[in-house]
């Protein structure tokens, strides 16, 4: 199946515009995290552990608060960490291979017309690479970035039920 090469420089330009836009996304859920780490962290610095039941409802709920948040990190480090895109050649290289191909068309029965098919060919061939290696890339880091945002849905809840226990204690003590 042959591709119109605008098409092919719009589907990499894309994939290059997505990497940017899920790269963005990542601060709000950091932002999230920070805020939500730090209230939970001062609520289990100030709970008093005194009471045994209410000591263990609040234990359970930090604990599965703090996997949750836990499992959100690192999902979000995941969604960040593997940005091995694919780029383009620099213009300059493009430029001096279409020489050299234009060179070897002395040599072609064809002549420069055949060569610079092949040429066409190969770049073609170069951007459908570069674009569907963004794109697996963007994907992986998509999936991860949603992952994230579970997880930090579940510390945001977990972290609201925390807030019962921690408030009848303080009221307690």
């Amino acid at each position: 199946m042959d591709f119109d090469s605008d098409f092919l420089k719009d589907r990499y330009d894309y994939e290059l515009r997505r990497r940017e836009e899920l790269t963005g996304a990542l601060s709000m859920p950091v932002g999230v995290l920070t805020v939500l780490g730090g209230a939970t962290t001062a609520m289990a610095r100030s709970f008093s552990y005194r009471d045994p039941p209410l000591t263990w409802a609040f234990g359970i709920l930090l604990g599965f608060a703090v996997v949750a948040f836990v499992v959100s990190m690192v999902r979000l480090a995941r969604a960040y960490h593997p940005q091995k895109y694919m780029y383009l050649p620099l213009l300059g290289a493009i430029k001096k291979s279409k020489e050299e191909f234009l060179d070897f068309a002395k040599f072609m029965a064809e002549g420069e017309g055949e060569v610079l098919d092949e040429f066409e060919r190969q770049f073609d061939e170069h951007i459908i690479d570069a674009a569907d290696r963004n794109t697996r890339n963007n994907d992986y880091r998509s999936d991860q970035l949603h992952l994230a945002r579970l997880a930090l849905f579940w510390v945001l809840t977990l972290t609201a039920l925390l807030v019962i226990p921690y408030v009848v204690d303080q009221v307690r003590y």
